[in-house]
């Protein structure tokens, strides 16, 4: 690819920093001990009836290697499943550390900042450098994304290019004083798919992104923070290149050829903030281009103008906090939709925790924003562990109401008795992945009661929960109750517990079906390092359609499961045993 030739010379400025300030490390290795294991092994063994694969075994590990010092962690998920993910479910990685030195292979994540690479998911390796003084940087290497082929019969699995992609931060300061420039680029494989899928409408992309954010001290309690950042995407990579840049100032363009379907863009934010201990005030100001977008991040929100004051306080001694965002918000920056959206915009949010019984939390925005809620019934209904494990599927939200409080109704020694209850109103213009129309309305909604009896050693918990969602043309809803009761035996190393939830859907208004679930499971500790859980669920299901008869069937499934916590070679550990 274009980009391969920089990749030595970056690796190549890594190796040279780091070697400031390392030897001073060194002569504390001998009063290091030598080697320390610890960390945990799992595994469930999943069978069901009502699947494709009726046994599926998942199995994830995370361990740490102390060898002098150096903390050499390892992690990894496997899954005999198959999946048709671009993001695979088998992974593994390593991120060792060592003083100021973090270095990640395998699959890791990384972030350098909002506007350039931010926690996306990369198969490769990486390294950050924090040394003691001014200066610190970090670099990576890697897949972003693995090729699939589409799907030429039905054409609802979309094909996806091999995305590779690398980027380093440098930088200098710590706290609230550092200046980061940060560069990423990534570009797609052309050659990752045996038919070239021109049909679909997906080709080839390329993105560089140069970005500097910085952040000062002013003045006494004045703190200055901001970002500015130039991207340049290229919608095809085989289009010709042109001898004429974009006008303005786009240093993304140093790092790549222009091309005809090549666009730059920009983003700027920054903030000024007076913080006291209780109290702090801030003027905001964000600006996103059309367009503008990054392939370090799943996630973008551009094509917007934002003008926001913001404030908190607390007060009676951190018994109530309030906080608040405020401000004009405008899009159709370069004037070529139709109709121009100017509104206020804001958030608020606060927390009241009057005593030891009673807290009260609440939120509003209308911020654009990403989230990935679910409903509750999505988990009550799901019947293995790993059923909604794809986090890629977010909702963009234009507005969202969120309340939680809880109240101890007492607080014995032998007796605890708890209400609680919950509250999710969201508006959503799209969804990101699934193209749902504006004005998608979601509503989640729950109440339960938690009794706990200290001498049998059980808990009660009985809920009641409720789903809505209306869509242009559409609605839906869920509604049930639940009980859950657990209990301890063999002087706690056993619990128990049994469940049983209810839920019934409406569709238009009219019923759709109705979901019965029972739980039962039992889990074993041994010697504090072994956990040993055994669970079986039994569904059934009935689902009417408009213009199809009842259908009803059952499911069932039981998982087997295993928990190793080990810390082998651990002088100090051994001595507290």
């Amino acid at each position: 690819m274009f980009f391969k030739e920089r990749t030595v010379c970056i690796f190549i400025f890594i190796l040279v920093f780091s070697t400031h300030g390392l030897s001073q490390h060194l002569e504390n290795i001998k009063s290091q001990q030598s080697l320390k294991i610890n960390g945990f092994l799992s595994t469930n063994q999943v069978f069901s009836s009502n699947t494709k694969d009726i046994y599926t075994g998942y199995y994830t590990g995370n361990m740490n290697f102390d060898i002098y010092g150096v903390q050499v962690p390892f992690t990894f998920v496997y899954s005999s499943q198959k999946t048709n993910f671009s993001h695979p479910f088998n992974q593994f990685g390593l991120h060792p550390s060592w003083k100021w030195i973090r270095v990640h292979a395998g699959y890791g994540t990384m972030t350098f900042s909002p506007y350039s690479l931010r926690s996306i998911l990369f198969f490769g390796g990486g390294v950050e450098l924090t040394p003691p003084g001014l200066f610190h940087c970090s670099a990576m290497y890697g897949r972003l994304a693995r090729a699939r082929e589409g799907d030429t019969a039905g054409g609802q699995l979309k094909p996806v290019f091999r995305r590779m992609g690398y980027g380093f931060k440098a930088g200098m300061g710590r706290g609230k004083n550092f200046a980061d420039l940060n560069f990423f680029q990534a570009a797609d494989d052309p050659s990752s798919l045996s038919v070239f899928p021109d049909s679909s409408g997906i080709m080839p992309e390329a993105n560089t992104v140069v970005s500097l954010n910085a952040g000062a001290e002013l003045f006494k309690h004045v703190i200055f923070s901001g970002e500015i950042a130039s991207s340049a995407i290229t919608g095809d990579i085989r289009s010709e290149v042109v001898s004429e840049k974009p006008p303005g100032w786009q240093p993304a363009l140093w790092f790549m050829p222009p091309r005809s379907s090549t666009i730059c863009r920009r983003a700027v934010k920054a903030n000024l903030t007076y913080a006291l201990s209780r109290f702090s005030f801030g003027a905001g100001y964000e600006r996103v281009d059309p367009d503008f977008t990054t392939f370090g991040a799943y996630y973008f929100t551009n094509n917007m103008e934002n003008y926001t004051v913001n404030a908190s306080v607390n007060f009676f001694e951190n018994k109530v906090s309030l906080s608040g965002n405020t401000g004009l918000q405008k899009d159709n920056l370069n004037k070529t939709n139709m109709n121009n959206n100017r509104r206020f915009v804001g958030s608020m949010s606060t927390t009241i925790t009057p005593g030891e019984r009673f807290n009260l939390n609440a939120s509003y925005s209308n911020f654009t924003s990403y989230t990935n809620v679910r409903s509750t019934f999505d988990y009550i209904n799901q019947t293995t562990p790993y059923q909604h494990w794809d986090t890629l599927n977010y909702r963009q939200i234009s507005q969202s109401i969120n309340a939680s409080s809880s109240y101890q109704l007492s607080a014995g020694k032998d007796r605890r008795q708890t209400i609680a209850a919950y509250l999710t109103c969201q508006t959503s213009g799209d969804q990101a992945g699934s193209g749902l129309p504006e004005k998608s309305r979601f509503y989640n909604a729950g109440v339960s009661y938690t009794l706990g009896l200290a001498q049998p050693g059980m808990n009660i918990i009985a809920s009641m929960n409720y789903n809505r969602n209306e869509l242009t043309g559409t609605n839906t809803s869920t509604w049930g109750p639940a009980v859950t009761v657990s209990k301890m035996l063999l002087d706690k190393k056993m619990r128990t517990h049994f469940s049983c939830a209810w839920n019934t859907s409406f569709a238009h208004d009219a019923s759709a079906g109705h979901v019965m679930n029972f739980r039962a499971g039992i889990a074993y500790t041994i010697r504090k390092h072994h956990h040993v859980n055994l669970n079986a669920l039994h569904q059934w299901r009935e689902h009417k359609g408009m213009e199809v008869e009842i259908k009803r069937y059952a499911t069932a499934t039981v998982t087997l499961g295993y928990v190793y916590n080990f810390s082998l070679l651990d002088n100090k550990k051994r001595d507290d045993d």
